[in-house]
């Protein structure tokens, strides 16, 4: 994944992203029309048209600065440069499916600010079945590398990618319901220990916040042997009581993590050549190990 290799590419050429240009380019920028419409201002020279009307108004808009005339985008690229809320939910709305009229409605804004937002800023409508591009550029480095706290919006474009809009709802729902104010949009407001989010919204966020794309991720290695032992008691009452222990506690890990109040990996866990003796003793010996990386963080 060269994501900043992309950033290089598109700074030092000088080709004007067309839909010619885009079709089939895994480095196609999500926002490549308002990009265009940048390209051909920078490059006054070029005696270009663009081929989509909604270009032609960015690029006005662009040379003019007239909200006015064009309110839709004026509101459109507000949202996108703030970043903030209303951009996470308008574009993991999108790319669950839901209408511009559904949209807009959650989202207090017209349809056709949704529009102008989808067609200039999240052209993930252009190519509906391009799963891997989509998870590249509207998720990207988290999904590959880990999440931080800032990564709110990338993980609800996860879920809008890998969802559904009932779920996808039930999720957004649940973070208004929780936030505070002066809570900063963060991911670990889901996660917080007085938090009243649903367990299982709780469990899923948990689950996606350390990669296992990464070897060196040993946090990550730590809970999949974890959740390996859980399955390896006798019962199933044992199984499924150490199963729901192991769940507290990724959600508490990953709460801590995101806080910064982990701040380092467990060591390297040496290969067996055997199976454990007792899995209930593997499991206590794994609990001490992430306590211990969180005594020696604070």
């Amino acid at each position: 994944m060269l994501f900043k290799s992309d950033i290089r590419l598109r700074r030092e050429s000088k080709m004007i992203l067309t839909n010619a240009t885009v079709k089939g380019n895994p480095f196609t920028p999500l926002s490549w029309r308002w990009e265009a419409a940048e390209q051909l201002l920078r490059q006054s020279d070029r005696n270009l048209d663009p081929h989509y009307q909604v270009t032609r108004d960015a690029l006005a808009y662009l040379k003019t600065g007239d909200r006015l005339k064009y309110p839709e985008i004026h509101t459109a690229h507000q949202i996108f440069e703030e970043d903030r809320l209303r951009r996470a939910e308008l574009e993991s709305r999108i790319l669950v499916g839901q209408s511009d009229l559904e949209i807009a409605e959650y989202c207090n804004l017209t349809p056709e600010v949704v529009q102008v937002y989808a067609d200039l800023f999240f052209c993930v409508r252009d190519f509906p079945g391009a799963f891997y591009w989509q998870l590249k550029h509207a998720v990207g480095r988290p999904h590959f590398y880990g999440y931080q706290d800032h990564n709110l919006r990338q993980m609800w474009n996860w879920f809008g990618l890998t969802g559904q809009q009932k779920v996808l709802n039930w999720v957004i729902q649940s973070y208004y319901a929780e936030l505070k104010p002066g809570d900063e949009p963060t991911l670990s407001v889901y996660l917080r220990p007085s938090s009243c989010v649903d367990r299982r919204i709780q469990g899923k966020i948990a689950m996606q916040i350390f990669s296992d794309f990464q070897p060196i991720d040993r946090l990550e290695q730590e809970f999949a042997y974890y959740y390996l032992l859980t399955q390896a008691l006798p019962t199933q009452k044992e199984r499924d009581e150490s199963l729901q222990e192991y769940k507290n506690d990724r959600i508490d890990y990953a709460y801590k993590f995101l806080k910064g109040q982990i701040k380092r990996q467990p060591p390297q866990r040496k290969r067996r050549n055997t199976a454990p003796v007792s899995p209930d003793i593997e499991i206590s010996k794994i609990q001490n190990r992430l306590r211990s990386l969180e005594a020696c963080s604070s």
